[in-house]
């Protein structure tokens, strides 16, 4: 039985499905569909508030174009009623640092080449209780903070630095402004210090970007900070002339889970040097030789299984359905692809929705890259059995790259019409 409709299928191998017998294989029949269709669109802003981490720094990616990240923080007392009480005229400021710790070893995407950074003070007040997206560009003052405006600093992640005779935590370290180091020297004792609630309307937060003009390909990258780690926070370093004016004194601003933190994120797909990306955004009709996932609301490929439901009723069990989605060619190693990839769907309503392979747990599904193999694997079985049964509507689904809030990865993938190693739903049937 399994031979008939076999050959019942190849009628037309150009229009609808290739079909290709798997020799010895116990269970029947192996059918690569041929009549996929896949596209690229842009993807919406995603949430980033709050997330385990935030990034920083700009490329120019040559297939992609450019993309620039910037974090936005609040920050806190590390105690009440700071200089409540005291004799504060003897105060002075010596420089107001901002550091930020790197994430361990996965400190960035891109390459280390020295960036202009910027830190902004917030014009607005943000709230815990809001979401917070990529798009979500703060309200700020217009004075660049950094007290060396316009100086290139060059990221050492690996490295750690040595303060006060003290081996800290690689971090990225920023002088910022002495006029804000005074116009917190000045707060001591006065109400704008007495608690993080009156601290909040003081000094609302900041917002750290890049600016880094006109880019080469490849030059520079997306740094990553932990936020939450102790050593990233602002601190000011202070002296008392009145007691010992040799003596430097530390007051520590806190960055913790009661601060809203979130990224920002510009994407310029026209800058993309090789112009396939644009071309690929503008047509989703045509057959697709590549199509491209980027992370931080970036891009996602869209698979449409047109010629699916012809296999509808057949006499035969799905055994197995197995999306195969390959890597195009070699990539730029400090541009590596996502870790995983991530498969929705749309319900009747237009909400994204899990596949029933995924409440089995992302093990099952898979998704995950495989360097040997230079691809992608997807088991969706139980999609494609309820799609052929009618219980989930044939109207396809949306690859998008993992940790997408937290990584700047990106992917080109062979699309179904790549003349080698072409994306494909491979479907395993058995009659037992």
């Amino acid at each position: 039985m399994a031979l008939t409709v076999l050959i019942g299928a190849c009628k037309k191998p150009d229009e609808d499905l290739g079909l290709d017998l798997l020799p010895g294989d116990p269970l029947g029949t192996v059918i690569d569909t041929v009549q996929l269709h896949a596209f690229t669109f842009a993807d919406t802003a995603i949430r980033t508030s709050g997330l385990s981490r935030h990034l920083v720094g700009s490329y120019l990616d040559p297939q992609f174009g450019l993309v620039k990240a910037g974090l936005v923080t609040q920050i806190r007392l590390s105690a009440n009623s700071i200089g409540a009480g005291a004799d504060n005229s003897g105060l002075v400021a010596d420089s107001l640092v901002l550091s930020l710790a790197y994430d361990g070893a996965n400190y960035g995407y891109g390459n280390l080449n020295p960036q202009v950074f910027q830190v902004f003070e917030l014009n607005e007040t943000l709230s815990l209780d809001s979401s917070y997206h990529t798009d979500r560009s703060p309200a700020v003052f217009p004075d660049d903070l950094v007290a060396n405006r316009g100086g290139r600093v060059t990221p050492q992640p690996v490295s750690k630095p040595y303060i006060s005779g003290d081996s800290l935590a690689p971090q990225l370290r920023i002088k910022l402004s002495g006029v804000l180091a005074d116009r917190f020297i000045d707060a001591f004792g006065t109400s704008d210090f007495t608690d993080n609630e009156a601290f909040a309307q003081f000094f609302k937060g900041l917002y750290v970007t890049v600016d880094n003009g006109a880019q080469l390909p490849f030059e520079a990258g997306i740094l990553y900070f932990n936020l939450i780690a102790a050593d990233s926070k602002v601190t000011l370093y202070y002296r008392d002339v009145n007691v010992d004016p040799a003596l430097t004194l530390e007051l520590p601003f806190l960055i913790n889970t009661n601060c809203v933190r979130y990224t920002v994120v510009e994407h310029d797909f026209s800058l993309s040097t090789d112009g396939a990306l644009p071309v690929a955004l503008s047509d989703t009709i045509a057959p697709t030789a590549v199509t491209f996932i980027q992370t931080l609301g970036g891009t996602r490929t869209a698979v449409r299984f047109p010629n699916l439901m012809d296999l509808a009723g057949m006499d035969q069990v799905l055994a197995k359905a197995e999306l195969i989605m390959p890597v195009k060619g070699s990539y730029y190693p400090y541009y590596a692809p996502p870790a995983q990839l991530f498969i929705f769907r749309k319900d009747s309503l237009g909400v994204e929705t899990y596949l029933p392979d995924q409440f089995g747990g992302l093990g099952l599904i898979d998704g995950n890259y495989r360097p040997s193999d230079n691809e992608f694997r997807f088991n969706i079985t139980r999609y494609v059995q309820r799609v052929l049964e009618g219980s989930i509507p044939n109207n396809g689904i949306e690859v998008l790259a993992g940790s997408t809030g937290v990584t700047a990865n990106r992917v080109v993938l062979n699309g179904p019409a790549a003349a080698q190693d072409p994306m494909l739903l491979r479907l395993t049937f058995t009659s037992y």
